[in-house]
C-alpha cells in the first residue's frame, strides 16, 4: 500500500543505530539479516487489551478496532518472562497506532502509553497517524507481522525485530469508504527493528523508544 512511504523510518534510523551502538549491539548493514519498531477516546477506558489482557495488573489504555481492521501476529511467544513481555508491548504499541488511525487523533493516549516520551518511537506513531489523517485517509485489511526476535539488552533496555507484511492493508477514503489499493509494483513488505525501555514507575511495561524499518528488505522476502 501506500501509506507507508518511509521517510520517517529513514529519518529514525540514525536514533535506533545510536542506541544499540551505545547498548554493546550491533548495528545491521544494508542487506544483512537482522537476527530475528485533552482526553482521548484510548483514555475513556482502561481495559487490557490483546495479548497483555489478563497478563499483568497494568492499568492499561482499551484498544478496539473497527471489524474491517486486523493486525496478525504469526510470532511465537518467547519462554522468557521478560522476553515475553518486550514483545507482548511491542505488539501493543503496533496495535496503538492503527487505532489512532482508524480513530483519527494523532493525540491519542494509546501510543503515547507504549512509547517514551520525547523518543523517536513517539514521534513516528505520531507522524503516522498524523500524515495519514491529513490524506483523508484511515486503513483497512489485514497486517501481517511474522519472524520476531526478542534481545534483551542491558541498561533496562530491549530490541525486537520483526518482518510487516502489507499486501492485504489498504489505505481507505474516510469520507467515500472506497478502499485504495496503492502502488502494485512497489513493495509491501518490511523489516523493523525497535528497541525499548523497562518503564521506571510501571512495572513490567515496555515502552518503545526507536524504531527503524526497511521496505523490500531480504530478510522478509516471501513473507
Amino acid at each position: 500500500m501506500n501509506r507507508r512511504t518511509l521517510p520517517a523510518l529513514t529519518a529514525l534510523a540514525t536514533a535506533t543505530t545510536l542506541l544499540l551502538t551505545a547498548c554493546g549491539g550491533e548495528s545491521p548493514k544494508a542487506d544483512e539479516k537482522i537476527p530475528g519498531a485533552g482526553e482521548s477516546s484510548a483514555e475513556a477506558s482502561a481495559s487490557p487489551s490483546g495479548d497483555a489482557a489478563g497478563a499483568d495488573a497494568i492499568d492499561r489504555p482499551e484498544i478496539k478496532l473497527p471489524k474491517d481492521v486486523e493486525l496478525e501476529f504469526n510470532w511465537e511467544k518467547p519462554s522468557g518472562t521478560e522476553e515475553a513481555a518486550v514483545l507482548s508491548d511491542t505488539q501493543e504499541y503496533l496495535r496503538s497506532v492503527i487505532f489512532g488511525i482508524t480513530e483519527q487523533d494523532p493525540e491519542s493516549s494509546a501510543y503515547k502509553f507504549y512509547s517514551v516520551p520525547a523518543g523517536s518511537g513517539a514521534a513516528y506513531a505520531k507522524e503516522q497517524i498524523k500524515s495519514t489523517v491529513e490524506a483523508g485517509y484511515s486503513v483497512t485489511g489485514v497486517q501481517r507481522f511474522s519472524s520476531a526476535k526478542v534481545k534483551l539488552m542491558k541498561d533496562s533496555l530491549a530490541s525486537v525485530t520483526y518482518c510487516q507484511n502489507e499486501d492485504q492493508f489498504f489505505n481507505k477514503e474516510v469520507d467515500s469508504g472506497k478502499t485504495l489499493k496503492g502502488d502494485s509494483n512497489s513493495s509491501n513488505t518490511f523489516l523493523f527493528q525497535v528497541v525499548l525501555e523497562e518503564a521506571k514507575k510501571v512495572e513490567g511495561l515496555w515502552r518503545v523508544k526507536a524504531i527503524e524499518g526497511n521496505r523490500g528488505a531480504a530478510a522478509c522476502a516471501g513473507q
